[in-house]
């Protein structure tokens, strides 16, 4: 046996560490290789199943007049993504996306005056 086994072993069986004799808890394994790789196993704890059930929901009561959620109204006031506000527009009014997108093209053009009058 390796030494460190060894004391693994002497730690797990020891007279000094009574809490250990009356664990209900399984005990671990490890396992120390002589390489200096350690080994550690970790059974799988029980889950009671009276706790794994979800939390009942609570109906919140609101105190507005509105007859629509207060989340509803909360949605149309929020930013919305560039991309999401053209496709709305152009579902609105059946066009296409192209409609509502800048054309940069007009904003770069030079506005030079002519020189001469008769072109």
């Amino acid at each position: 046996m390796h030494i460190t086994a060894r004391l693994l072993w002497f730690v797990r069986n020891s007279w000094s560490i009574p809490k250990a004799r009356f664990s209900t808890l399984p005990k671990d394994v490890i396992v120390f290789a002589d390489d200096g790789t350690a080994v550690c196993w970790h059974p799988e704890q029980t889950f009671p199943y009276e706790f794994s059930k979800s939390l009942p929901e609570t109906k919140v009561v609101s105190k507005s007049v509105l007859k629509i959620g207060e989340a509803d109204v909360a949605s149309v006031f929020q930013k919305q993504k560039p991309e999401q506000v053209v496709q709305e527009l152009a579902n609105l009014t059946y066009t296409t996306k192209h409609r509502w997108y800048p054309r940069s093209r007009d904003n770069r053009a030079k506005k030079t005056p002519m020189d001469r009058p008769y072109l």
